[in-house]
Order: structure tokens, then sequence, then C-alpha cells
């Protein structure tokens, strides 16, 4: 039965849509913000702006007019991109989160897997994946042991996934992540792999599935990646399909979302700890 108590800890208090950032939040992230000149644009509601496209998927025209015109909302979102803005939040926010959750601030394991997406209809690179038969992109993916992304690439579905990992370690150790190991699956094997690992000192633990074990079983760990993809495409709908024309512009997308998730991953744990 719903008490009093009950009502007021679930109570909606967003004021407008459920992306908009809390006054928490915003005090976590306004610091960062703090080097630009916004002029007459509203920095917070910039952001709101972004988060609003990735969870709703809406086209650019079709962004609600209570964030401003949308042309000036694209404009601060390819600059925070150029920036760098969601990569510097998220470098920061995955070590406070970690911490918080017992962990130590730098991961020593990291996870890497691949998702190929099929492509919308707008100009940009695609291929076809001939395993999953998808044509379209794939995201190639670095988490943490927690399942936040350390780093991530995008290519056409074609792009081998031994062939990506290298690109991949370079810019998680440019983003200054320096793990020991990688879980990985069986595919990551051979030549490129083995020279990718060593350029960075890396551990390649290969996890398969027990040939005793018949249909879908989650891996130690390696379970982690498959549900920050899920939740990365479930939750966020400009995720579900590649809707972007460029590789730079469909990583910014995983950025901003793995952002949003590590804001409320943080506040969470502070709630929970106060």
């Amino acid at each position: 039965m719903w008490t009093n108590a009950d009502r007021e800890t679930y109570r909606d208090r967003s004021s407008r849509y459920p992306s908009d950032l809390t006054d928490a939040q915003w005090a976590t992230v306004a610091p960062l913000l703090g080097g630009y000149d916004p002029l007459t644009a509203d920095l917070r509601e910039m952001v709101n702006a972004c988060l609003y496209l990735e969870k709703t998927g809406c086209p650019w025209r079709y962004l609600p007019t209570d964030f401003g015109p949308w042309e000036t909302v694209r404009t601060w979102h390819d600059r925070f991109r150029a920036d760098g803005l969601w990569s510097e939040i998220a470098g920061l926010l995955t070590r406070a989160v970690r911490q918080k959750r017992g962990r130590p601030a730098e991961p020593r394991t990291a996870i890497l897997d691949s998702q190929s997406v099929v492509s919308g209809p707008q100009a940009g690179v695609r291929g076809t994946d001939g395993k999953k038969k998808v044509r379209g992109i794939k995201r190639h993916v670095l988490t943490c042991s927690r399942g936040f992304v350390l780093a991530a690439l995008v290519t056409a579905a074609n792009v081998h996934d031994t062939q990506a990992a290298g690109w991949l370690f370079d810019r998680a150790a440019q983003a200054g992540w320096a793990p020991e190991r990688v879980k990985v699956d069986g595919i990551y094997t051979g030549a490129r792999m083995d020279e990718a690992a060593a350029r960075h000192g890396l551990d390649v633990q290969v996890s398969t599935r027990p040939p005793e074990v018949k249909g879908f079983e989650p891996l130690p760990l390696r379970w982690r990646i498959e549900a920050t993809f899920g939740t990365l495409s479930t939750r966020y709908r400009r995720l579900t399909r590649h809707w972007e024309q460029s590789p730079a512009a469909a990583e910014d997308a995983i950025s901003i979302a793995n952002c949003h998730r590590l804001l409320r991953a943080y506040h969470r744990e502070q709630d929970c700890a106060a």
C-alpha cells in the first residue's frame, strides 16, 4: 500500500521533460562549462536539448521550441562535440562512480565488443556485416568492468573487429585510460589483435561459452558490455538505428548517452549514501 512517504519519494518533480537535468545534475556539470561565453544562449538549456534529442531521437527540426531555435541548439551541440566536452565529463564521472561503488577509480579490466546497427536512409558510410546480415555501421565499444564506456569507434559494418580493436585501444589511451587486461569473445584473435594488445601492454582474455552449454548463457563480467549495448539501444532512441551522416556524429551520440547514464548513476549513488 502506498504511503505519503512513498508518494514523496517517487513523485515526478520534473517541470518539463524527463530528460532535463535536475538542479543537482546541473550543479555537477556546470563548472565544466564555465569557459564558454554563452551570449544569449542558456547553456543548461543547450545541454537539456542534447539529452532530449538523444532520448527521443527526434529530427532536428522537430526539436521543441522550449529550447530555443533548433539552429542555435545545433551550433552548441556541434561545439560541445568539437571541444570533447562529453568525453571530459564522462572521464570524471566514470572515476567518481567507480569509487562510490567501491572500485578503483582507474579501471584495470576493460571489456571489448561490437554491435552491428542498421543504417537509416541518410548519406554516410555503411557496409554489410556478413555474419549478422546487417547493412549499416558497427559500434566498437570498450567499457570498464561496470559497463561505462571508455572509448567508442564507429565504422562501416564490414570492418573486422580485430582491425578496429587497435584504433579503439589508441583512442582509450588518448583519453587517459590504461587498463591492464581486456575481456573479449572468440573473434578477437590473430596477429592484428596480438599486435594491438602488445602496443598497449594489454593481457587479452578470451571468454567463450562452454561447448556443452546450448543456447544463451551470460559470460562472467562480459555480460556487462551486452547490458551496455542493450541500455544504449533501447533507452536512447537516437541509437536504435544509425541516423548520423558521419562516424564522428555517431560516436558523439554514444558519448552523450553514456554521460547521461553516468550522471544518473552518480547522483543515485549520492542519494544512497545520504
